[in-house]
């Protein structure tokens, strides 16, 4: 366990990837309701939106089973192509197909005796769909290329960030394959619904990605996170924190080291300001070209454009920052590598300071 600020205690298996804490009350509800169905065997189906941390729910159902020291293994169904879900699900025999050189074991087969985490489900095709179904039905799954089955003893938990229910109606989710799935249902909300998750989040994410000693939030860039509606969600307050603890000086993290993701931010409660007021606050105190707040008020496309890049360059370089390569930083920032070295590019042509590195990483 680690305290943080005197006021807030995590449970650090969680901080590895990405971070989850329960401090709010619906998130300590939900994680006492995870840990009590962890118990048991039923299929789970976690609720909520991209970014929010389904994943660690899941984390938490299975070590909270009596599989928990079996493997945890997960996948993101939208993020593979459909040509090759069903290998990568089942996998195959020495010989199914050119270039298939030797025996190849599928995720069930590597995750036999603890936990398959099948993310965003609702992305996974019908043709297999139908196949998940007959799997999860006889317990056995035949490799692509071969004729025996083999038995599994895997415990299925599934995500989704859309209305399954919605999708089943509209014919693009099997209903059979629903009620196979959804034995026991969790609800994951938005974090800017969990209020109290906000600044522990942010202090566990600061010991993350910042050395001793770790810098403290001032009470105005506080009410700032607390204020914004965090449509990213936790993935994107882990960028914004990484873009601040680059923009800060010293061992306080100010309102002007804040950089939204956002160009438009929601206007904050209790008359704060905007997340785009505090973005475009922050930039003025980067950009020498922005000094002049006449300026930051004008509304000409050419500000705009050059607002948005301004961003984009903070963003992309905490993200290099980081990660130390252009992979996991595309990973981080939620595009491809290509479109991030396109972007990186682009940004050199505007005569924005890249490291020509970073271009070539």
């Amino acid at each position: 366990m680690i305290q943080l600020e005197n006021e807030f205690t995590v449970d650090e298996r969680y901080d590895d990837e990405q971070p989850f804490v329960f401090v709010d009350d619906s998130s300590i509800a939900l994680f006492e309701l995870a840990c009590k169905v962890g118990k048991t065997d039923v299929p789970v189906l976690v609720n909520g939106p991209t970014g929010a941390g389904k994943e660690i729910i899941a984390k938490v159902i299975h070590e909270s089973s009596s599989r928990e020291t079996q493997p945890f293994v997960a996948l993101n169904c939208a993020a593979i192509p459909a040509s090759l879900a069903e290998d990568m699900l089942f996998g195959h025999e020495k010989g199914a197909f050119t270039g298939a050189h030797k025996i190849s074991k599928g995720y069930f087969e590597q995750a036999e005796g603890g936990t398959l985490f099948l993310d965003e489900i609702g992305e996974m095709p019908l043709e297999l769909q139908a196949k998940l179904l007959r799997v999860l039905q006889e317990k056995k799954i035949v490799r692509i290329g071969g004729s025996t089955p083999i038995d599994l003893n895997v415990r299925i938990v599934t995500a989704t960030n859309v209305n399954l229910k919605q999708a089943v109606a509209q014919k693009l989710f099997r209903e059979d394959l629903y009620y196979r799935l959804s034995g026991f249902k969790l609800t994951l909300l938005p974090l800017n619904q969990r209020k109290k998750d906000i600044e522990a989040l942010a202090y566990v994410l600061i010991q993350k990605h910042s050395r001793k000693p770790f810098p403290k939030l001032k009470s105005c860039a506080k009410s700032v996170l607390l204020s914004y509606s965090w449509p990213g969600n936790v993935r994107e307050l882990e960028n914004l924190i990484c873009r601040a603890l680059i923009m800060c000086d010293g061992n306080e993290i100010k309102q002007k080291d804040i950089l939204f993701d956002e160009e438009e931010g929601e206007v904050a409660q209790s008359g704060q300001h905007s997340g785009h007021e505090v973005a475009r606050h922050a930039v003025s105190n980067v950009r020498a070209d922005y000094d002049d707040a006449d300026r930051l008020e004008r509304r000409d496309g050419l500000l705009i454009s050059s607002l948005r890049n301004e961003l984009e360059y903070q963003n992309i370089m905490a993200a290099m920052a980081v990660s130390g390569n252009r992979e996991k930083a595309a990973e981080k920032l939620g595009i491809s590598p290509r479109t991030l070295r396109y972007k990186i590019n682009k940004l050199r042509d505007l005569g924005m300071a890249v490291p020509t590195a970073y271009a070539r990483v």
